[in-house]
């Protein structure tokens, strides 16, 4: 007001129109009360009245009115955006225009607060030149566009008109009208004459001529821009639930570049589902989606970064900063960008969208606040503007905002169209504001029918018109302006009423008739379609360069998490104290002195050990990726590698497994006095966490939900706990699945069994004491077994199958005697400790005869023995070598051997120490000592607690081989997840029984 009043008070004093015009825009402004107020204050600062005689120039203002003049522009500069700024010199023109009183002494206080205000010359002289002139042919800047709004057959000089200015470096619209009739803004009457702001969603009615669309105007200043052109077209789009239910149903529109379009619809109408369709996340039954005449579905590569998509979810890291957020959405799309101006990017990012202040705060959970739910969504959308996508999607972006969150919502959608984009997005009841403010809107009925497709206004007028309302040619409210889009969902689910007068539940019109009478009432034009390739600002960078920032920007999410971290390295120690105390067990009750040997909870400790690492690495990694999954929606429309991705995250994970496993170990073996094996109790326990890691992550992928990822766990951790060779011996589980010679094939799908066999054999082959007897104690084993059991039972064969002899020619005559004799002769004779017998070939039904069986008589005489022979040596050398030794072996036996652990893996309480299976012997105790008689290359399948393996003809012992065959599970682990093979397995049989549902419906 000051600076009005010192406007008005040069020269000879204010004029009468000058005082109107003050009084009527503070009396439209602001209320009564505070507009008198201000009104005073005007009065004060104004001075006298000038006399009803014309002004006459009085030189240049007074020094104290300068100062104030520059005074009042200095704060209103601080105080006000640019935007504003210009609106103020806009009503400091239009005050002096309204007696025409261009005067030196006014015109120098106007250039004076455009300089402080820093307009620049071609937009001041724009502003006066659109204030002062009344003639057509006057608004000849390239900034302003003349609309003839009369008849046809009037020119447009002697005709009305509207003449619209428009501000390029705020965005910012103006318009006059000059039309004989009444002229109609947003469906308020408006004077002749005088200047209004045109803002988005804004219409000009101007009789006779047809609605001006503040779209329309926007799309003629943009004609003449450089600016990329696309078009977005949909032909005939028909897609189906997988239930067979219909989603969308033969929809075709057409959008272009410099637009901002609407999808609305009821819940259940198709607008997610169009959307996707529209993004090519889905592809329809029928029809296409083209950008460019490109088909969104085949022409991935030419369509590479021209898609940005923003879910109604988060997209954000939650423990990363907003900068950090940005920084690395930036550098996936920046390549060759060095880490400055990135910054530099991102920084001049913020400050756009008014998040500069916020950069260093934590980003925060929807329900761990800490910044704004509108600041999150213009983070959202600043991971996809940063890149400036051609064509951006967005899905419900002002959904739970407030008003205000909203309104600077759409306005950052607004700048993008007048950049040249094209924004579609999914609204839900949207404010009269803001459906105004869209250029086109899209409405859906259920089934996904298309039943308008236009500007917002004329969608209330096509609906009103179809039920023949009264007042169906207003599409605003003739007393405010407002509309309510509810209307349309009030008069497409308009209910039929009985006859009783109450509303039932059908529908007065299908959505197929609405469809109908909106192709009948808006026939489809002609799409001329760009053929050029879209417009795309992206450079991946290269793999390595992937896979470093992924691996960054997860390092820096699970660091920035304290709580996660603290938890995650202390869970290991934890319960290592845990496990570790409670079954540190002393043998007498009388002594204080804890004994490694005597304490029988070792092999539950390794046990417990493995489940413990499984249970680590599955609830670190099973929603990894299920979290992230929002996120790399996103991202595929970035085409960035997968394999970037995932190995980032399996090098995280496997990187705490490995600093969890070793703190659990650090706290536990030192507890348990389990000494000298530290480094292969580590490497198993990591590697059967990092294929934990692996089997968490294919879940993670595959399955929809939190709940369904933890109810899975359990289902996968029982039976590696059940199968682990631990709880339940292999060859007393059910019949169906074991196998007395070997371990079950169900159990070698297992990583706990080959975990815990390798740690059980590495603890008694490989520790201090038995590593020095084991060579001496396994002759002697395999000697007493062939002595005690095996020979016997070959004996008594033989003496079965000579007796047989005579029962030759009988049908009933008994042949497994003989070919378990066969068989058994062949196991000698490939041990090496006697020379094979060479008519093993002989030992059949039809030529075994007395002089063969005396031949192998005598033949497994020798081998008896032999046998004893061994067994006698290296029983001789054991008890000289502990004998010359004890002290020191007492020691070691002491420190290093483990009863219970010898008790299990040699299977000291078995009953039968030999079963019969298929014809031969199988050896049933011992089997520690027993090695494996090579069958194949890759026959690596073996009885449990077999010393060593054979593959591809080398002996590798069983450590080393069952280790390396874990970490091999992790590379087909990572083959599973690369492909998504669960995932395609699960959605398999849910689309399976979704259509059984649908046909048994449709029965």
């Amino acid at each position: 007001m000051e600076l009005f009043a010192l406007i008005v008070k040069q020269d000879a004093g204010m004029l009468q129109s000058e005082r109107d015009y003050v009084s009527a825009f503070l009396q439209k402004q602001l209320t009564h009360q505070s507009a008198d107020e201000f009104m005073t204050l005007f009065l004060e600062n104004a001075g006298p009245m000038a006399g009803t005689e014309s002004k006459a120039s009085a030189g240049s203002s007074s020094v104290r009115d300068s100062i104030r003049i520059f005074h009042n522009c200095t704060k209103i500069n601080k105080t006000l955006t640019q935007e504003q700024r210009v609106i103020v010199l806009m009503r400091c023109f239009e005050l002096i225009s309204t007696d025409k009183q261009y005067t030196p002494q006014r015109m120098n206080i106007i250039n004076t607060i455009a300089e402080v205000f820093k307009i620049s010359q071609e937009e001041f002289t724009a502003i006066s030149l659109f204030v002062r002139e009344n003639q057509p042919e006057a608004f000849s800047d390239p900034s302003m566009l003349v609309v003839s709004t009369g008849h046809p057959s009037e020119t447009a000089d002697k005709g009305s008109f509207v003449v619209f200015l428009k501000i390029a470096s705020v965005n910012l619209y103006f318009f006059r009208c000059f039309c004989s009739g009444t002229t109609l803004l947003n469906g308020l009457p408006i004077a002749c004459g005088k200047v209004y702001t045109f803002a988005p969603g804004s219409s000009v009615h101007t009789p006779p001529a047809t609605m001006l669309y503040y779209s329309d105007i926007t799309s003629r200043f943009m004609a003449d821009k450089n600016i990329h052109r696309i078009t977005l077209v949909a032909d005939h789009l028909n897609h189906c639930f997988i239930d067979g239910t219909p989603a969308i149903t033969d929809l075709s529109f057409s959008a272009r570049e410099g637009s901002l379009v609407a999808i609305m619809g009821a819940s259940g109408s198709g607008k997610t589902t169009l959307l996707n369709l529209l993004t090519g996340l889905i592809k329809p039954d029928s029809g296409e989606v083209r950008i460019n005449g490109i088909p969104i579905t085949g022409g991935e590569e030419r369509l590479d970064g021209v898609i940005g998509y923003v879910p109604q979810d988060d997209l954000l890291v939650e423990d990363l900063t907003v900068f950090q957020n940005l920084w690395y959405a930036a550098a996936l799309c920046f390549a060759g960008r060095s880490d400055e101006e990135l910054t530099s990017i991102v920084n001049g990012t913020l400050q756009t969208l008014g998040l500069f202040e916020k950069r260093n705060l934590r980003v925060g959970s929807p329900l761990n606040k800490v910044i704004s739910g509108g600041q999150r969504k213009r983070l959202n959308i600043a991971l996809e503007l940063i890149r400036e996508p051609s064509l951006l999607f967005l899905d419900e972006p002002t959904s739970g905002l407030s008003s205000s969150d909203s309104g600077n919502v759409m306005d950052l959608l607004h700048d993008l169209t007048l950049k040249g984009k094209l924004v579609v997005t999914v609204i839900h009841q949207p404010s009269s504001e803001i459906f105004k403010g869209f250029d086109k809107v899209l409405v859906l009925d259920m089934e996904g029918h298309l039943v308008f497709y236009g500007n917002p206004l004329e969608s209330i007028v096509h609906f009103k018109t179809l039920e023949t309302q009264i007042n169906r040619a207003a599409g605003e409210c003739p007393a405010c302006g407002n509309v309510n889009p509810e209307t349309i969902f009030d008069i497409l689910e308009t209910r039929v009423v009985d006859e009783y007068g109450r509303l039932t539940e059908k529908r007065k019109v299908s959505p197929s008739e609405w469809a109908k009478a909106f192709r009948e009432t808006s026939p489809p034009t002609p799409v001329h379609e760009e053929h050029e390739t879209p417009y795309s600002g992206l450079h991946r960078p290269g793999w390595l360069r992937q896979t470093a920032l992924f691996l960054m920007r997860d390092m820096k999410s699970k660091l920035a998490n304290r709580q996660y971290m603290m938890l995650t390295l202390l869970e290991g120690p934890i319960l290592g104290l845990i496990l570790s105390y409670i079954i540190r067990y002393i043998a007498d009750p009388s002594s204080d002195i804890y004994i490694f040997r005597e304490n029988e909870n070792i092999p539950v400790y390794i046990f417990m050990s493995i489940i413990v690492a499984l249970f680590l690495g599955l609830t670190i990694s099973a929603e990894e990726i299920f979290r992230d999954k929002k996120m790399l929606r996103r991202e595929h429309f970035l085409r960035l590698s997968r394999s970037s991705y995932l190995l980032s995250k399996i090098s995280v994970l496997s990187i705490i497994s490995a600093l969890q496993t070793f703190l659990f170990l650090v706290v536990a073996n030192p507890m348990l006095g389990i000494k000298g094996l530290f480094f292969p109790y580590w490497l198993t326990l990591f590697s059967i966490a990092l294929c934990a890691n692996m089997i968490g992550l294919n879940i993670s992928s595959a399955l929809n939900s939190a709940i369904s990822i933890y109810i899975v766990i359990p289902l996968l951790m029982i039976p590696m706990m059940v199968l682990s060779g631990a709880m339940f011996p292999f060859d007393k589980l059910n019949r169906s699945i074991a196998r007395p010679d070997r371990v079950p094939l169900i159990a070698e799908l297992m990583p706990t069994r080959w975990s815990y066999e390798a740690l059980m054999v590495k603890q008694f082959t490989g520790n201090e004491y038995d590593k020095r007897v084991y060579p001496l104690k396994q002759q002697m084993s395999i000697s007493d077994f062939n002595t005690i059991y095996r020979i016997p039972r070959m004996l008594e064969a033989l003496d079965k199958s000579i007796e047989n002899l005579s029962y030759r020619d009988s049908p009933d005559t008994e042949n497994s005697e003989l070919r378990l004799l066969r068989n058994e002769i062949g196991t000698i004779s490939a041990s090496g400790i006697v020379s094979p017998f060479e008519a093993t070939d002989s030992v059949t039904p039809g030529l075994f005869t007395e002089e063969l069986g005396s031949r192998i008589r005598e033949w497994i005489t020798g081998a008896d023995r032999e046998y004893r022979r061994v067994s006698h040596i290296a029983d001789m050398s054991l008890d000289n070598y502990v004998s010359s030794n004890r002290e020191a072996l007492d020691i070691l036996y002491n420190n290093y051997h483990n009863d219970k652990l010898e008790d299990i893996v040699r299977k000291v309480y078995e009953r039968n120490k030999m079963l019969e299976f298929r014809d031969r012997l199988v050896q049933n105790a011992d089997l520690i000592y027993l090695e494996p008689v090579p069958s194949g290359p890759l026959r690596i399948r073996t009885h449990f607690m077999a010393p060593v393996k054979n593959f591809l003809g080398l002996t590798i012992d069983t450590f080393t081989f069952n280790t390396m065959l874990v970490l091999f599970s992790v590379i087909v682990l990572y083959i599973l997840l690369y492909f998504e093979v669960l995932r395609k397995i699960i959605r398999y049989f849910e689309n399976l029984r979704f259509q059984k549902q649908g046909r048994a419906g449709l029965k």
